[in-house]
């Protein structure tokens, strides 16, 4: 018992430590991609454009990015809630960018929510929480067939 307390304790220091990364990040008052990285990011995709090489712009790359921010937080998320409540990581991760959006609209003049942050990272969210999920069904799975096993195993020594 004393390992899953260790590990739920571990799990919950690295969501703490991650959420505030994100908050960090959404809740700077610059808005990300203003400077000289983004900048040289743009131009870079715009040179690509030009030469027929791909057709992506920099929106299409900050969706993705945000879907890759938010991954994290579903795992975790999903790594501490009890199973019977799993229903509940459907509205963590929206209600979670919701109040970054939000935040934003109400006091970082500078920032611009947006209903399509709201998507990416909701979408983040819930892959991270779907694999987590998964994983944590495999694990019991695996853990069910070890203890029939020893079962089998034991009764088979007794006689």
């Amino acid at each position: 018992m004393k390992a899953a307390r260790f590990r739920r304790r571990l799990v919950s220091a690295m969501l703490v430590v991650y959420t505030g990364f994100v908050l960090l990040i959404t809740l700077t008052p610059r808005m990300p991609g203003t400077g000289l990285v983004s900048r040289v990011v743009h131009r870079f995709l715009y040179e690509l454009r030009e030469h027929g090489i791909t057709n992506i712009h920099f929106l299409d790359i900050e969706f993705f990015g945000n879907i890759l921010m938010f991954v994290p937080l579903g795992v975790f998320a999903a790594l501490l809630v009890p199973r019977r409540a799993w229903w509940t990581l459907l509205f963590m991760g929206t209600a979670f960018s919701g109040v970054i959006e939000a935040s934003q609209a109400a006091f970082l003049p500078d920032r611009f929510p947006e209903v399509r942050d709201l998507i990416s990272n909701t979408t983040g969210f819930l892959i991270g929480a779907v694999v987590s999920v998964a994983l944590r069904l495999l694990v019991a799975h695996r853990d069910g067939l070890v203890e029939q096993d020893r079962r089998r195993a034991e009764s088979l020594a007794r006689r």
